[in-house]
């Protein structure tokens, strides 16, 4: 999903290295203009937190029907993702 976004950002002539840049600019460019629908700017929230979770908190577990959800949220986002740069022609 970060990728995706990367490559959103591209076509917008925008580049950021971290994640929570990312996350504002995608919001900013394509949630809040409407380009892409608002349920891809939570799916990519939700899948930083749990990353995020995932990585630094020492307790955190992510049961397996969560990681699927994520999983099946992220195909689905970046499916959007390559539509959307596909009809810009940009792939």
């Amino acid at each position: 999903m970060f990728y995706c976004v990367q490559a959103l950002l591209l076509t917008k002539g925008l580049s950021v290295s971290s994640h929570k840049g990312l996350n504002t600019l995608f919001g900013e460019h394509f949630i809040k203009t409407g380009l892409l629908p608002k349920e891809m700017g939570r799916e990519l929230n939700r899948a930083f937190e749990k990353r995020q979770l995932g990585d630094y908190e020492f307790i955190f577990v992510l049961t397996e029907d969560e990681a699927r959800e994520i999983l099946a949220n992220a195909q689905t986002f970046t499916d959007n993702c390559v539509r959307y740069l596909t009809s810009g022609g940009y792939l």
